[in-house]
């Protein structure tokens, strides 16, 4: 027992499966110029034994994560590919009419709602990030600059009407207002319309010793079991879902109205597939925190002998999941040089809790060792990078174990 309640149920019947430490918010890129020390917070994961949900304790402001922050969706071509391929599959499932529009929850910079765009279909996107919504606007594709929830989706619903789909890619496990934000899903869902919630699958991250997917953004993992109860709360239910190898491994769930959906074979199957595999019992999570502890002084290891042996390293990409591995391994300048992205707003920074810093790819010379942060992308950098290993650059991927290419 202790003294923080669940998120989805408001028990206290919460265990402690994985402390990572005091780690800073892994978004928090400070300027090189102002080198200014950023707070740290509790990084610690729970296992609820009522509801089965996967969560983290501390609950950092979304103020302080989501206004100003540096992500941008459409820097990643396999990003790109994959929204257009969830976009063709959402309109095989639903027949748009006139006046019948796509809102995607955080949509960030607007690059899936681009694919509706293309072909007419009225979309709108919700993001609460100042640049995020610039960027959307100027493309074209109406943004609310805002939080999601049900005061949000009240007003949206008051000036727009039902919508036929809603869509979130990585937002409906960054949520504080919680269950705000399903109620005012209920609400603004057409009865005969589709929530498409694309959401990190927590037995593929455990499969994958995916420890640095765990950062404060990320409040919640979610099973499809898991997140099907959250959902019953408000309604709604999961009636299809398939998985997706984007971002290490993800889960696309459609939803709907009990009494309007019909539960796949395909469902079902999954939702087995994770009561076998153990995913509502807490052992399988000590046994992905010990593995976590043995990949740390593994990696940590192969950095520090190739250190001893004069390599120049670098860090590539500069991720918030990178966050995670560079702090908890206790990594620094000493022992990464920098670290290379392609993404201008995080450039001439320092990555959070470091001295270690982010320069442009292209304006910054190859080390003889890349440490890749952003591992989940590995097929697209490893033939970017094609030329370099020909030269004898060698790229190291430190999940699912520390590997070197």
């Amino acid at each position: 027992m202790t003294d923080i309640k669940c998120r989805c149920c408001d028990s206290s019947n919460l265990e402690l499966v994985l402390d990572l430490g005091l780690q800073p918010w892994g978004n928090h890129f400070v300027p090189i110029k102002d080198a200014v020390e950023v707070p740290r917070f509790p990084l610690e994961l729970f296992f609820c034994k009522d509801c089965f949900m996967v969560q983290i304790g501390y609950t950092v402001p979304k103020e302080f994560m989501f206004v100003e922050h540096k992500y941008l969706s459409g820097t990643t071509r396999s990003l790109r590919e994959h929204f257009d391929n969830v976009c063709k599959n959402i309109l095989t499932r639903k027949r748009f009419l006139d006046g019948d529009y796509v809102l995607d929850v955080g949509g960030n910079d607007g690059t899936f709602l681009n694919c509706f765009k293309s072909k007419d279909v009225k979309v709108l996107n919700i993001d609460s990030g100042i640049k995020q919504a610039q960027i959307s606007n100027e493309s074209r594709i109406p943004c609310i600059n805002k939080f999601f929830n049900e005061e949000s989706a009240v007003e949206i619903l008051r000036e727009r009407g039902p919508a036929k789909i809603i869509h979130g890619s990585g937002i409906f496990f960054h949520l504080e207002e919680l269950h705000s934000v399903f109620s005012g899903i209920g609400k603004l869902l057409d009865p005969q319309g589709m929530l498409v919630a694309e959401f990190i699958y927590l037995p593929k991250m455990i499969k994958n010793n995916a420890f640095d997917q765990i950062y404060h953004e990320h409040l919640l993992y979610y099973t499809i079991k898991s997140f099907d109860r959250l959902l019953n709360q408000h309604g709604l239910t999961i009636y299809d879902a398939e998985l997706s190898p984007i971002h290490g491994g993800s889960c696309i769930a459609y939803i709907g109205r009990p009494e309007s959906v019909e539960k796949t074979q395909e469902l079902n199957d999954l939702i087995k597939k994770e009561e076998d595999e153990g995913y509502d019992r807490i052992q399988v999570y000590k046994e992905f925190a010990e593995r976590v502890s043995t990949l740390k002084e593994r990696l940590v290891g192969i950095i520090r002998d190739l250190k001893r042996e004069g390599k120049r390293i670098q860090a590539l990409g500069a991720p918030v999941k990178g966050t995670t591995i560079i702090n908890y391994c206790g990594l620094d300048s000493g022992e990464i040089d920098c670290a290379v992205e392609i993404n201008e707003l995080k450039c001439n920074t320092y990555i959070p809790g470091t001295r270690i810093p982010v320069f442009h790819q292209d304006r910054t010379p190859p080390p003889d060792l890349y440490l890749l942060l952003a591992w989940n992308f590995k097929e697209e950098v490893l033939e970017k990078l094609a030329g370099f290993r020909r030269n004898g650059g060698k790229v190291l991927v430190p999940i699912p174990n520390p590997e070197i290419i």
